[in-house]
Formats: structure tokens, sequence, C-alpha cells
């Protein structure tokens, strides 16, 4: 994951105008978080942690954990580096996009677990991610300061 992070982070350094284009642009599974919106490489991020224990739930919790982080840092790494983070007009991004049938997934035959964990990956968790993911940072800074 470590790895991963650095490359795609390497990716939103030199390219740093393109970068958001990830964010903004529809993909294959519109119900597949950016910067990970190869079902290919979604599928095989899942599939590691899954053969490394990880139930289902799990798996999506720290997936969705994995891009929501990368993508926040990224896009503010790429605006102070010059890029408009902003949305483009008439731009789709989200499970309500139209795009809501397997059909419209070119990938998915090939991407096992992808295909099987979408009614997990399409949930909408937003407000309790927020929460923990907020909790967990401002456990970490108290963590910092502590005595």
């Amino acid at each position: 994951m470590q790895n991963l992070a650095h490359e795609i982070r390497s990716i939103a350094i030199e390219h740093p105008r393109a970068f958001p284009l990830v964010a903004t642009r529809h993909p294959a599974a519109p119900w597949l978080r950016p910067p990970l919106r190869s079902i290919e490489v979604v599928d095989a991020f899942l599939d590691t942690l899954i053969r490394q224990g990880f139930t289902d739930e799990q798996a999506v919790d720290a997936y969705r954990s994995f891009t929501s982080f990368l993508l926040g840092l990224l896009l503010l790494e790429s605006a102070v580096r010059g890029a408009s983070t902003g949305r483009e007009d008439g731009a789709r991004n989200g499970p309500d996009d139209g795009a809501d049938s397997d059909s419209d997934a070119a990938g998915l035959e090939a991407a096992p677990q992808v295909r099987r964990l979408r009614p997990l990956l399409s949930e909408d968790r937003g407000d309790a991610e927020f929460e923990a993911s907020l909790e967990d940072l401002l456990d970490r800074i108290g963590r910092g300061i502590a005595p």
C-alpha cells in the first residue's frame, strides 16, 4: 500500500494540472473512488487484503480510507503546484450519475473481487467515514503532544 501511495503521489507531482481530472472524470464503475479508478488496480488491492485475512468489510473500509487519504492530500498538493481543482460543468462522478449497470463497467468481468464487493463499495458511508477519519487524525495529533 505504501508503494502504491508513493506511485500515485509521483504521478500527482509530475502532472499536477492533470491529476485533478482523476477526481472529476467518469470512471468505468462510478461507485469506485478516485484516485484508484482502474478496476484492475482496485481488484488487486482488494484481493491482496482479503488474501491477507481481511474480511470483505475490512477490505472495503481500508480501500475507502486509503483512497480518501490519497485524494484529499494529492488534490491539495496539485493545487499548490498550480492545478485547478474545481469540477468542470457536466462532469459526472458518483453512484447516481446514470451509469449503474455492469455493462457500463467494461472491466468487471476480469475483476472478481470488485464485482463481488460492489454492494459494499456502493454504500454511502460518508458521514461515518468522515467521523472515523477525523477521530483518527485528532487521536494522532493528541498522541504527538501527550507528555
